[in-house]
């Protein structure tokens, strides 16, 4: 394993603040970031600096961008983010539709089905072969940047289900705003979980 790729979640945005009722805005709405996600996105700039991480690339969602800019900026890094195969993963958009269900629901039982498809068990009414293709896209594509550590800023449920799909997975939980996950390849399509979901002050 000579690459490694440092998943990071974005910073809190403005609909996780207490309060906030996410449902009376359009579902597509692009985020920013609260303030106290701004200063997680700054705090997380070291350890990922110290990680001798020489490039940074985003989903092109502005929570991301805007948990990206300060490692770009202050790590004088070449930073991407037109990477729309790391924008958010809505759970209710990989099933059949039926019964109108919280999101979180939807979350779980996309997982749930994930893990039965990566024990080769039937799985029916969820769009995974997709999603897996998107998934290994990305890794494909960063195998083929000439930086060797790249810092990828995401969202929680698409690094989740991600971890889900290689080898060398600790035990799963939730994804925190601006935690670490750290993916190392050998840039010939093996990949392993290192660690996952760290808080930044822990890594």
């Amino acid at each position: 394993m000579n690459r490694s790729y440092f998943f990071v979640r974005h910073g809190r945005a403005v609909y996780q603040e207490r309060g906030f009722r996410r449902s009376a805005h359009p579902p597509d709405t692009d985020w920013p970031l609260a303030p106290t996600g701004h200063a997680q996105a700054r705090a997380v700039v070291s350890p990922l600096l110290r990680f001798g991480v020489t490039r940074v690339v985003s989903s092109d969602l502005e929570r991301a961008k805007q948990t990206a800019s300060p490692l770009a900026s202050l790590g004088s890094l070449p930073y991407e983010h037109r990477w729309p195969a790391l924008n958010e993963i809505a759970p209710w958009k990989l099933r059949d539709p039926g019964k109108r269900r919280p999101e979180w629901w939807h979350g779980v039982r996309v997982a749930t089905a994930m893990r039965r498809h990566l024990r080769g068990q039937p799985v029916h009414g969820v769009r995974l072969p997709q999603l897996e293709a998107q998934m290994r896209g990305v890794l494909a594509e960063l195998d083929r940047l000439d930086e060797p550590r790249v810092a990828v800023v995401g969202h929680g449920y698409w690094i989740l289900l991600c971890a889900m799909l290689l080898r060398g997975q600790p035990r799963k939980r939730w994804v925190d705003n601006c935690s670490i996950t750290r993916i190392d390849a050998d840039g010939r399509g093996d990949y392993r979980v290192v660690s996952f979901a760290r808080p930044c002050h822990r890594v």
